[in-house]
């Protein structure tokens, strides 16, 4: 091979090179700015988000206190329905309302599962507060408590109680999931 020849394959493999690696920079730093990027954007995302699931957590978790009367075993026919009164009702109706004004900064923060799971204990908020106001009632206006009657709307809240709770410890463990994701999981 002859002296120019090959110092032309020599410039134009100089060149070569010189371009790969202009590329491979190239796209390494594009990436390292999508990554600084995505991770900047996280963090903007998880700041209210943080806000708004801690708040929401509070709001439900002062619901699950104000119906845990339900949850606890009673022999038959000892159940407190003294206890069931306008106090709990109010309070349980001031809960749920509570739940329903925060349910709606959690829905914006996302993600999906968080905005379901939200949603889920706003719905049982409501129903639980609803079932509370009708017991009271019911207590108020009979003499005592009648086996069909006033365990039947017990029985129902109670079931409610239980799912609340476990719903709202759900929501907790989706909480977490999401303020954690730092983005490197798809």
């Amino acid at each position: 091979m002859d002296a120019g020849l090959a110092a032309v394959l020599g410039a134009l493999a100089g060149s070569m090179a010189t371009i790969g690696a202009a590329l491979a920079t190239g796209w390494s730093q594009r990436e390292g700015a999508r990554i600084l990027a995505r991770s900047e954007h996280r963090r903007q995302r998880q700041e209210p988000r943080n806000g708004a699931y801690k708040d929401f957590i509070s709001a439900a978790s002062r619901m699950r206190d104000l119906v845990d009367l339900f949850t606890l075993t009673f022999n038959d026919g000892d159940f407190p329905y003294s206890r069931i009164n306008a106090y709990l009702s109010s309070h349980c109706k001031e809960a749920a309302n509570t739940i329903k004004e925060k349910w709606v900064d959690v829905a914006l923060a996302g993600p999906k599962e968080i905005t379901e799971a939200a949603s889920l204990l706003e719905r049982l908020s409501n129903a639980l507060a609803f079932r509370v106001e009708a017991l009271r009632r019911l207590v108020e206006t009979t003499d005592g408590p009648t086996d069909t009657s006033h365990a039947g709307i017990k029985n129902r809240i109670t079931q409610e109680a239980i799912e609340f709770e476990e719903n709202l410890e759900r929501f907790m463990l989706l909480a977490q999931a999401a303020l954690d994701d730092d983005g490197s999981r798809k």
